[in-house]
Parts: C-alpha cells; structure tokens; sequence
C-alpha cells in the first residue's frame, strides 16, 4: 500500500501556496465575498436567536434562525466547490494562471458539491445515531452522556472528514467516476499521516488567526468556555455574536492561504498515491 510521504506534501504545500498566492486570491475572491457576507448575516441571527431562546427557555422560536444556517449549508458547500477546484486545477498543473475574478459552477464542481453533500449528510445521520446510542447507554437525564456523545461525534467526525474529504476535491477534478468511494479507498491506511499533514498546514494559520483576533477583540476569546448553566452559555453566545465582524473578516482575509495550503496538500497526496508525477 503505498504511503504519502508527509514530509514532502507539507513542502509542496506551502510552496504553491506562496508562490501562486496571487493567483488563489484572483480565483476565490469573488465567491468568498459572497460567502462571507451570507454568513455574516446567518450566523448573526442565528446566535441572537439562540441567545434569546437560552433567555427565555423558549427553543422553539429559534425555527426560523437553524433554517437559514441549515440554508446556508447548502450554499456554503456550493461556494466552497466554486473555489476550491480551480484552485485544484491550479495545484494540479491543469490550469497554468490566475484569474482577475473567477465566478463558475460546471460539471467539476457539480461534482464536488454533491460529494461535499454526501459528507454532511453522513455527519448529520452519525451525530443522530451518536446521540441515540450513548443516551441509551447512559441513562436520559445524565450529563456525562452528553459529553460522552460530543466527544465521540467529534473524534467521528475528524476520522470521515479526512477519510472522505482530504481527497475530495482532487478526485473529483482529475476523475470521473464515484467520487465518495474513490475518496475513501484512496486514503485507505494513510489516516494518521493525513491528520499530520492536515495539523501541519492548518494549525499554524489558524495559531495565527486566533492572535489576530485576541489583539483586536480582546483577551476574552481566549478563555476557556465554561457551560455550567443557562445564562454563561447565553453570554458566551452574545459574545460571539458582538464579535461576528472580526471573526468574518478573518476568515475572509486568511481564505486564500486556508484553501491553498489544504487543497495543494490533498493534490499532492492524491497524485503521490496514483503514482503520478506531482508538478513543481
């Protein structure tokens, strides 16, 4: 079984990331802007109304909020497929320049969409089955049953997305069949070496997203999150939401080296593993 040299797909990474930064930010800029002020709205609802149902203990008015972020889901991975393959392309040799705005959804990234879908869709019906399992287990009405489900949806959830996702994006560029099962067959006994290499380009630009927001949000988002009632967890979720416009602009400015840096590094994985010659 062939392995993915880490060491080799980290360089490579942040080799393409830097040097073709200008061109990822001419092919991403114009869907991202649409993502970012989408969310910016969506998630701003959503934590007033999740504040106001912890408030008032009343969750049922919190229908309208969770359809518009179940909403945004869909338009979020729509987006998404719309900047990350011609990034791919770019990392792949397929595309040779940039663009000045790059705003297109063909049959790539219809592709990428509907595999993006199967992968929320598996995470929604393991969470439930998650939830089901260690409450019965554990008895209703038990704490440590919630926080058992939580961790392992969450160790779940780590284990699919770099199964299914890593590759993602590659396989449904360079190939035309299957994209889930390709996926997932691909990255057969490489999981730890793509939780490596995924830690290795991730981590130190998120280290430095969140020190840019502590500097100019304050201290607070530092602390650790305590949930021991009803109302930290509404003011925890009133101060996310005052921080609403850091945390977006953010994101929007560190896309391009986020996307660069994960989509090159499953590019090179992907060609590592069909024995394909990576271009440099």
């Amino acid at each position: 079984m062939t392995k993915i040299p880490v060491l080799e797909a980290i360089r490579f990474a942040y080799r393409f990331t830097f040097h073709h930064l200008g061109a990822i930010i001419g092919l991403i800029w114009l869907p991202m802007i649409m993502a970012t002020v989408i969310g910016f709205f969506v998630f701003q609802r959503f934590f007033s109304a999740l504040a106001n149902a912890l408030a008032s203990n009343n969750f049922a008015s919190m229908g309208p909020a969770l359809l518009g972020l179940i909403s945004f889901v869909f338009i979020g991975l729509l987006l998404v497929s719309m900047m990350a393959v011609p990034v791919t392309q770019l990392a792949m040799g397929s595309r040779k320049t940039g663009a000045l705005a790059h705003f297109s959804f063909g049959p790539q990234e219809w592709r990428l969409f509907r595999a993006g879908l199967g992968v929320a869709g598996f995470l929604f019906v393991l969470l439930l089955l998650v939830s089901m399992a260690t409450a019965a287990l554990m008895g209703p009405g038990n704490p440590a049953a919630n926080y058992a489900a939580q961790a392992a949806f969450m160790l779940c959830t780590v284990f699919f997305i770099l199964r299914f996702g890593f590759l993602l994006p590659s396989v449904a560029v360079a190939e035309s069949g299957p994209v889930l099962p390709r996926s997932w067959t691909l990255s057969g006994g490489n999981f730890w070496r793509i939780l490596g290499i995924f830690l290795a380009v991730i981590l130190p630009v998120r280290l430095v997203m969140v020190a840019v927001e502590a500097a100019l949000a304050g201290p607070a988002i530092l602390e650790p999150k305590l949930f021991n009632s009803t109302a930290m967890v509404a003011a925890q979720v009133h101060f996310a939401n005052q921080s609403m416009p850091i945390t977006a602009g953010l994101a929007f400015l560190f896309a391009p080296v986020l996307l660069g840096l994960s989509l090159s590094a499953g590019v090179y994985a992907f060609q590592t593993l069909k024995g394909e010659v990576v271009p440099d």
